[in-house]
């Protein structure tokens, strides 16, 4: 689908796929994830996902190409009272670029 297909789809009311995090990811993450880990979360669109991980303690950025789903993504994580980091890009052009921590010792 298109980014205006999809923002389309998340102008409607309610989320599209719920506001609870993937059944795969709730199970998986706490076993495969450090706490304070930075994810990358592609295709993010309304926001469960990296909601869910961020309550976790990680550090997210959710990549969508709808600048609609990424703005209820946003208001997912203010009520539940995290912080996300939301990114509007086509995944088919999108480059992931590795941010620098700062490394003072």
């Amino acid at each position: 689908m298109t980014a205006a297909a999809w923002d389309t789809r998340g102008a409607k009311k309610g989320h599209a796929y719920g506001k609870e995090p993937n059944e795969f990811l709730r199970d998986a993450a706490p076993t495969f994830l450090a706490t304070g880990t930075r994810v990358l979360s592609l295709g993010e669109g309304q926001g469960r996902n990296a909601t869910y991980l961020a309550s976790l303690g990680h550090e997210c950025t959710g990549v969508d190409a709808s600048a609609v789903g990424l703005a209820k993504a946003q208001a997912l994580a203010t009520t539940r009272g995290v912080q996300i980091t939301t990114v509007v890009a086509d995944l088919a052009t999108f480059e992931a670029r590795r941010r620098r921590r700062d490394r003072r010792r």
